[in-house]
């Protein structure tokens, strides 16, 4: 859009050539295609911009090709590019999601973005955990086959315009999806003054590791913990 500008790096890290197709799936269910010619040990960024069609759309993308390919994609925002964030590509589809870090709350909005690349809707549920004592709140949302969907959480309930949240969000039909979160804080009169994004993770695990932390008159650091179980969990953190 006239905001919003997203960029996506392909790179063949094979000795062979071929061909990366790439469809985005957008918002009103109508899908762009796209080719890109990479030899090998070779690398291009596509521009969705560029492309007829694709001047002004909300769009998820599945990228296909021959030979195994590493894709990243770069959202930048503003004219001036001011703020930025990035993600790795997913290689597959799954039935279940879970998002630990989530706040409406300080200027932040919140967004869940929902893929389906398959060929029948899928319908999900969404159950957002919010901190004790207060229950679990479970909304669900039909997302279209081979469409992009997205939930602004700050706006899905009363309950969740001012809240710290996890979610668990899980395909109840048996069509897997892809699920990714953003979150942009708006301050000192600027919109999207800052913002970062992240893909769900798929199952919860028992041991976690974080290799980057910092604290100090610059840094605030925060560890983001969701329990989607139905017993308490104990939990050790360990600073090294």
């Amino acid at each position: 859009s006239d905001f919003f500008d997203t960029e996506i790096a392909l790179l063949n890290a094979t000795g062979e050539s071929t061909t990366a197709r790439l469809a985005f799936l957008k918002g009103d269910g109508t899908t762009v295609t796209h080719d890109v010619a990479l030899g090998g040990l070779a690398r291009a960024t596509v521009f969705p911009k560029q492309l007829p069609g694709m001047g002004n759309a909300e769009f998820s993308t599945v990228i296909t090709s021959t030979q195994p390919l590493i894709a990243d994609r770069t959202m930048r925002w503003d004219a001036r590019g001011y703020g930025s964030h990035a993600e790795t590509s997913i290689a597959a589809p799954a039935l279940e999601w879970y998002l630990a870090e989530g706040a409406t709350i300080g200027g932040f909005q919140l967004f869940y973005l929902i893929q389906n690349p398959g060929s029948a809707d899928a319908q999900i549920e969404v159950t957002y955990l919010l901190p004790a004592p207060q229950a679990p709140l479970v909304r669900t949302h039909t997302v279209t086959a081979s469409s992009r969907f997205y939930i602004w959480v700050n706006l899905e309930d009363p309950v969740l315009g001012a809240a710290e949240v996890s979610a668990v969000i899980r395909s109840t039909n048996d069509v897997p999806v892809i699920v990714e979160r953003a979150m942009y804080l708006t301050r000192q009169g600027r919109g999207f003054d800052a913002g970062h994004e992240s893909a769900g993770i798929t199952t919860p695990a028992a041991e976690w590791f974080l290799a980057e932390g910092a604290t100090g008159p610059y840094f605030d650091l925060f560890i983001l913990i969701a329990n989607p179980g139905t017993t308490a969990a104990p939990v050790s953190v360990d600073y090294l």
